[in-house]
């Protein structure tokens, strides 16, 4: 059942993304002007605020163009599709019903480094100030995902669970290392071509996970993938102080408020799931402002309004509009 829920998910992202491609750019763009429009007064300030988070390029860098995209020769990548193709559909949209003639630089794919030069970019180490990382919303496929969770935190296994892939990670791997079998948890690494054998378990979905009081939220190559839908349920986010960001702004969450901080070397993990466990109060506050922080994100208007503006703006700080 869970295989056939993504596999239309799925289905429906692709069928939706390609209508907007094969769509003339001006029709998106009055559909995009007509939810602006229909903002409130509160969500207009709330998708502004977002917008100057997400796009503050520095003032004085210069303009340059490694990949030199232009919209008009922007362009579905079928020869690279499986790598790009969601990351295409969520951006294409917004640059479509922009001038043809606009540039811009674009990285498609995981990173937690700083771009050499202002760029439309998923993600970016947190940092004060200004950054060429534009970010938006891409990759929303596999990202942006959020749940339903009808388990109470108090009926939920007094454990913390795990399920990542593990590869040149050494912050996953150190996890396993440390408390793979240890009986408060239940770790594990999916894939079987790198690691150590005994760390390796089953897959587990979404679903089983939710049986758990405490999910870890890991980082991969930029951000912890699994950290959305974490928040949109009634179990506890558990991680270190993030160091890299998203749409979702990770940069921003505070540490026990909507997630468990623990030490970037993992030592507290057992003592913080026992003083959840034991002081359920506290963790109820937490999910609470979890749950709230992720519905910010689940407006489909809200997010096309901010995706769209933050698109525009990054053409508006570099000079072109």
């Amino acid at each position: 059942m869970t295989n056939l829920r993504e596999g239309w998910r799925r289905a429906r992202y692709y069928a939706s993304g390609f209508m907007e491609y094969l769509l003339p750019g001006g029709i998106l763009s009055r559909f995009i002007d007509s939810e602006l429009r229909e903002l409130t007064p509160r969500q207009k300030a709330v998708v502004e605020e977002r917008v100057a988070y997400y796009v503050r390029l520095p003032q004085d860098c210069p303009l340059t163009f490694v990949g030199d995209f232009e919209i008009d020769r922007f362009r579905f990548p079928w020869d690279r599709q499986e790598r790009h193709s969601a990351y295409f559909l969520d951006l294409y949209p917004y640059l479509s019903i922009l001038p043809g003639h606009l540039r811009f630089n674009y990285f498609a794919g995981d990173t937690d480094k700083e771009a050499v030069c202002p760029t439309l970019i998923k993600s970016r180490p947190v940092a004060d100030g200004a950054t060429n990382s534009a970010i938006c919303r891409l990759n929303s496929l596999r990202h942006f995902r959020f749940v339903k969770d009808r388990i109470p935190f108090g009926q939920k296994l007094d454990m913390a669970v795990s399920r990542n892939e593990v590869r040149l990670q050494p912050w996953r791997s150190k996890l396993l290392d440390m408390y793979c079998g240890h009986p408060l948890t239940d770790f594990g690494q999916i894939n079987s071509d790198c690691g150590n054998p005994e760390w390796i378990r089953p897959f587990m979905p979404v679903t089983d996970q939710l049986k758990y009081k405490f999910v870890m939220c890991i980082r991969g190559n930029d951000v912890a993938t699994n950290l959305k839908w974490v928040m949109s349920s009634n179990s506890l986010a558990m991680m270190p102080r993030p160091t890299v960001e998203s749409w979702y702004q990770e940069g921003l969450l505070e540490p026990d408020v909507h997630y468990v901080e623990i030490k970037d070397d993992y030592s507290d993990l057992p003592d913080r799931m026992e003083w959840f466990i034991s002081h359920p109060e506290d963790a109820e506050y937490i999910i609470h402002n979890a749950n709230r922080w992720a519905e910010r994100f689940m407006n489909p208007h809200i997010e096309r309004c901010a995706m769209a503006l933050a698109v525009r703006e990054y053409f508006i700080q570099t000079g072109q509009l």
